[in-house]
Formats: C-alpha cells, sequence, structure tokens
C-alpha cells in the first residue's frame, strides 16, 4: 500500500471513532433537553391551570359572600384570604429551601 493510502485509511478510521463518540453524546444531548423542554411545558400549563382555578374559586367565593355581605368587604375579605394564603406558601417555600 502507497503512503497516502495508509494515511486516508488512518484518518478514516479516526474520523469513525470521532463521529461515534461524538454521536452518542449528541443523542444524549437531544435527548435531555428534549425531556427537559417536555418538564418545563408541562411544569408551566400546571401553573396556568391552577392559576385560573384560583381565579375562578375566588370570584365564585366572592360572589358568596356579596350575597351575606357589602360587595367591596366581600372582595377585601376574599383578597386579605388570598394575600395570607401566598405569604404561607412563601414562607414554607423559603423555610424549606433553607434546610
Amino acid at each position: 500500500m502507497p503512503e497516502e493510502e495508509k494515511s486516508t485509511l488512518i484518518e478514516r478510521l479516526i474520523l469513525l471513532v470521532v463521529r461515534q463518540t461524538f454521536g452518542g453524546i449528541a443523542k444524549s444531548a437531544e435527548r435531555f433537553v428534549k425531556r427537559a423542554l417536555r418538564w418545563a411545558s408541562l411544569a408551566l400549563a400546571g401553573v396556568v391551570i391552577a392559576v385560573l382555578g384560583i381565579a375562578f374559586l375566588s370570584v365564585g367565593a366572592v360572589k358568596w359572600f356579596a350575597l351575606l355581605m357589602p360587595s367591596w368587604l366581600a372582595w377585601l375579605i376574599v383578597g386579605m384570604i388570598l394575600l395570607l394564603i401566598g405569604l404561607v406558601l412563601a414562607l414554607a417555600t423559603l423555610a424549606s429551601s433553607r434546610g
């Protein structure tokens, strides 16, 4: 075999090994990105649905309270309850992240 063919054969083998190595890494990275995007989109959809549910429940509670008291007072009470729930959740999250 001439010297030129040996170098091209070695180069081909090296290229084959490099492609196999980086091909596996690229597939793993692609799989990871797909999973992360799927997880993030599901989490975002869950948050949107939860916020919509809380909004509808809050408006329903205000309508119900408005039958018993003035409308402005019903909005005030529901607002304060939601504020307190938000503070409790925020403090619980803060406490669990420190421990």
